[in-house]
Formats: C-alpha cells, sequence, structure tokens
C-alpha cells in the first residue's frame, strides 16, 4: 500500500513537536534554575577580562583616533600616511594604553593611600566624635529625657559597632596601605583586560567588518540598515554621555580637592573622591556625594560645615547650569521624567554601576521607540509633534465638512474671465520681456 505525505498535516507535527520540546525545556529550566543561574554567573566571571578590555578600549578609543590624526598630519602625502598606517596605528596604541595605565597607577598611588588613611583616622577619632555628638544630645533634648536616653542608648550602641568594625578592618587597611603601590600589577581581570583592550584597538577596522558582514549575510537591507543605524547612534550615545561625564566628574573632583584644601577643610582628599565619584551618577549624584560628606564635617568640625554646604551647592550649580553643558551637551536629549525612572529602576536591579549607565541605555531606547512611533504616524499622515496629542484624540479622526454644490443663481453669479483676458499682456509686461530677450 503506498502512503501519500499530507503536507499540511506534515506542518502540524512539526509545530506541535516544536511547542512540546520548548515546554520541555522550560519545565527542565524551571527545575534547575538555581544550577542555570550559577552556570550564567560564572560565564560572567571568566569573561571578565573580555568585559574589561571592552570598557578601557571603549574609554581609550577616543584618545586613540585623536593621536592618530595628530601623527598623521606629520606625513606630507597622502601616500606617506597610507604607507605608515600600520606603523601610526601601533604607536597611537602604545601611547594610549601608557596614558591610561599611568593614570590609573597615578590613582590608585596617589588617591588610594590617602583615602585609606583618612578612614582610619576617622575610627582614630571616632571616641571625640561620640563625645561632641553626646553633648550635642544633652544640650537638644534636656527637656525630654526619655528622648535623650534613647539617643545617647543608640550612640553607645553606634560605638561598640564601629569599635568592632575597626579592630576587624585596621590590620586590612593597614595591609592595603602598604602595598598600594602593587594593586594594579596583582589585579588579573584588569591586566588580561588591558591585554584584551589592545587587540581591539588594534583590529577595531576587522572586527567591525566582520560584525558588518555577518548582519549584511543574515538580515534583508532594510534591516540591515536599521541596526547599522542604531549601533552608530549606541556608539554616539554611550560614548558622548560616558566619556563626557567621566571628564566632568574629573574636573569637579579637582576643583573640589583644591578648594577644601585652600580652606583647610578635614579629609579633602576622601571627600573630592566621593563627590568625584558620585558625580558620574546623574540627578541623584550630587545629592548621594553631598550628604555624607556634609554629615562628616558636622561631626568633625562643626564651625565649617555650613561653608562647606554652601561651597557644595556653588559647585553642583556650576557642574549643572556651566561645565556639564559645556562638556556632555544635549548628548541623551531625554526629558527629566524618564532620567528619574532609569535610574531609579537600573539603580534597584544593577546598583551602582546600573545608575552609571541608565541614562545612556534608557536614551537609547527611547530614541528607537520614538523614530518607531513617529515612523507609524507619518505613514498614517499624522503630525509627529508630541503638542498636538495633548487635546482630544477625537480631532484627529473628525471627518472634514461636507462641501454643497453651488446654486445656479451662484454659478451664473460668478466673474470667470475668458481665455482671452487671461492670456492679454500689458504695455509695461511686453517691455519687461522685450528687454529680458535683449539681455
Amino acid at each position: 500500500m503506498k502512503i501519500y505525505a499530507n503536507k499540511k498535516y506534515q506542518t502540524i507535527a512539526v509545530y506541535a513537536a516544536i511547542v512540546i520540546a520548548v515546554n520541555v525545556l522550560l519545565v527542565l529550566a524551571l527545575n534547575n534554575i538555581s544550577d542555570i543561574l550559577d552556570s550564567i554567573y560564572h560565564l560572567f566571571d571568566v569573561l571578565q577580562p573580555v568585559t574589561w578590555g571592552l570598557i578601557i578600549a571603549f574609554l581609550t578609543n577616543p584618545v586613540m583616533v585623536r593621536t592618530s590624526r595628530f601623527m598623521g598630519k606629520l606625513y606630507k602625502t597622502e601616500e606617506q600616511r597610507q604607507k605608515a598606517s600600520g606603523f601610526i596605528k601601533i604607536i597611537s596604541v602604545i601611547i594610549t594604553e601608557l596614558l591610561f595605565v599611568g593614570i590609573v597607577t597615578g590613582i590608585v598611588a596617589i588617591v588610594v593611600p590617602e583615602l585609606i588613611k583618612s578612614v582610619i583616622e576617622i575610627f582614630d577619632n571616632s571616641g571625640s566624635i561620640a563625645e561632641s555628638i553626646q553633648k550635642w544630645i544633652n544640650k537638644v533634648f534636656r527637656n525630654y529625657p526619655a528622648l535623650e536616653k534613647a539617643a545617647t542608648n543608640w550612640l553607645s550602641d553606634f560605638n561598640t559597632d564601629v569599635g568592632t568594625i575597626y579592630d576587624k578592618l585596621k590590620p586590612m587597611l593597614e595591609n592595603i596601605l602598604s602595598g598600594a603601590w602593587e594593586i594594579v600589577t596583582v589585579v588579573k581581570n584588569f591586566l588580561l583586560g588591558l591585554i584584551v583592550s589592545v587587540y581591539m584597538l588594534c583590529s577595531k577596522e576587522k572586527l567591525l567588518a566582520q560584525f558588518k558582514k555577518i548582519i549584511i549575510a543574515v538580515t534583508k537591507k532594510r534591516t540591515c540598515e536599521k541596526v547599522m543605524a542604531g549601533f552608530e547612534q549606541a556608539n554616539s550615545v554611550f560614548s558622548g554621555f560616558i566619556t563626557g561625564k567621566i571628564i566632568d566628574s574629573i574636573i569637579i573632583g579637582l576643583i573640589c580637592f583644591i578648594v577644601l584644601t585652600i580652606m583647610s577643610m578635614p579629609y579633602a582628599t576622601m571627600i573630592s573622591v566621593m563627590i568625584g565619584i558620585t558625580n558620574i551618577i546623574p540627578f541623584f549624584g550630587p545629592l548621594i556625594g553631598a550628604v555624607p560628606t556634609s554629615l562628616l564635617i558636622l561631626l568633625v568640625d562643626p564651625k565649617k560645615f555650613i561653608i562647606f554646604v554652601v561651597f557644595v551647592v556653588v559647585l553642583q550649580q556650576f557642574d549643572g547650569n556651566i561645565l556639564g553643558p559645556k562638556i556632555l551637551g544635549d548628548s541623551t536629549g531625554l526629558p527629566g521624567f524618564w532620567v528619574l525612572m532609569s535610574l531609579i529602576l537600573f539603580g534597584g536591579i544593577f546598583g551602582f554601576g546600573g545608575m552609571i549607565l541608565a541614562v545612556p541605555t534608557t536614551a537609547l531606547l527611547y530614541s528607537f521607540i520614538r523614530g518607531s512611533v513617529e515612523e507609524k504616524l507619518r505613514n498614517k499622515k499624522l503630525p509627529t509633534s508630541t503638542d498636538y496629542y495633548m487635546k482630544d484624540v477625537q480631532h484627529l479622526y473628525k471627518k472634514p465638512p461636507e462641501r454643497t454644490p453651488l446654486t445656479a443663481e451662484e454659478l451664473l453669479a460668478l466673474d470667470i474671465p475668458s481665455i482671452d483676458e487671461v492670456n492679454e499682456v500689458s504695455p509695461e509686461e511686453q517691455d519687461e520681456v522685450i528687454d529680458l530677450i535683449e539681455k
């Protein structure tokens, strides 16, 4: 007996098999979710050098590009530049990486010991700080014995906790202080990432060409153009925001350190580093950096508290209204509401790193969604301006008013010129035509 294949039922059977396989995989994944998550975390740990390499290459690429352009100007002709392109690239990568390593080494060798020294001093002075707080409690709550007792008990517990923490941390801090110069050389992932970044910078054109080749091979022309435009936009948003924000924060940290040193503020190095690092976070960054540092100044030297607060406010206003716009410009184009929402969401999920990447990531998604929405509106022949949609949307779908035909009397009343009258040319117009022909 000959069996005839039925394509309809074959297709149904294939889809059914796929659905069953997907469901089986989902059940297995849910039953082994902890093992899967452990494997993913392990994979991320293994790929940390690659991640470091991507970050370093991304941050140092603008420096390498500018160095290559500068070296290219040393050659007089384009032919000479083409012949020396390989040499220019190698020298540019070496200069860029040496500059990056020098900056990191300088920060670690200079700033880290000062930070550790400041932390040790805070622990050493915790007794005098506690005494000043106790005096303040006795003065403020002298008419409220219950509150005074509760605050005193809390302060006593805090001192006990701080003492315990200090006894455990002091040997560690002293060991780190003595070996601060060797920290960079012992961080394996960072060093491997540095090597990866060198390879990425040297072969970035080939890597990008391979990536484009894959995209063109597996997508249609229109999809390929959208993907390429999306990656170009992502590079523009992230490089503009992150690089600009780092430069802005370094300048703010240096200004803070110089002014605090001139004013003889305690723990100037630690406070400047905190304000500079937290300044990388948009919106909440200045507040995160200002509150703990202000409280520290209040506890250590209350007389300088008001001066410090005024200085921090002035510094943040200078950054927000003058320095920041000059460096960053409108690199994100993200409304304030979405900035706030992205910081809350990404900060809650990914912590400090999430707060740094929240704004450029959300700005990119916002730009993609806005472009897609505006394209669909244009296809529907509707306006793309948001102001147009603040009114009731019903006016968008109103039918145009019906036109009533003219009556016979209205048609007879119309003054319609004849063809001769329309084509008639005045003497002045004839003279103008003759002049134009003669010219």
